[in-house]
Order: C-alpha cells, then structure tokens, then sequence
C-alpha cells in the first residue's frame, strides 16, 4: 500500500503539472488569434483537446494517484477558460 503525498508535494504536483497546460492553453490562444483568419474556432477547439491530452499525460507521468481528479479538472478548467475568453474575443472581431 502506498503512503499519502504530503501536503507540500501536492502543491508542487499542481504547479508542475498544471501550469505547462496553462501555459500551453494560453500560447494556443495566441497563435490562433494572430495566425488564423478561416477556420479560427477549429483550431481553437484544437487547442483545447491537446491542452486536454497533455494534462493526462502529465498526470501519468507523476505517477501519483493522490489528487489526480483534482489536477487534471484544474488543467482542463483552466484552459477551458483561456479558449473561452479567446472565442468571445473571435466573435467580438
């Protein structure tokens, strides 16, 4: 049986493992407001479900099952958040 992660190695667990999906989110959001003039929304949803692949992939490598609901809806809620914001800015241009 494996021992519970201390509280601090769960903080760090978040860090390292859900801000790279923000970031990556974010950096997304970025490209496809300044690259994309057809077809924007596609790649925004693009973006969005490899923001998703890459926090389970995260997750699975740290390898720690403590938390892992907690973290993988914190990466994706965030980066549901940044492609929201990203898509009512598309629709306000």
């Amino acid at each position: 049986m494996t021992e519970p992660v201390p509280p601090t190695d769960q903080r760090r667990l978040r860090l390292t493992s859900v801000l790279p999906v923000w970031l990556l989110a974010v950096v997304g959001a970025v490209l496809v407001l300044t690259l994309t003039d057809k077809d924007s929304f596609a790649w925004l949803l693009l973006v969005f479900v490899l923001c998703v692949l890459v926090s389970f992939v995260l997750q699975l490598i740290t390898a720690t099952k403590d938390g892992l609901v907690e973290r993988i809806s914190i990466a994706s809620s965030g980066s549901f958040v940044v492609v929201l914001i990203t898509a009512v800015v598309l629709l306000a241009r």
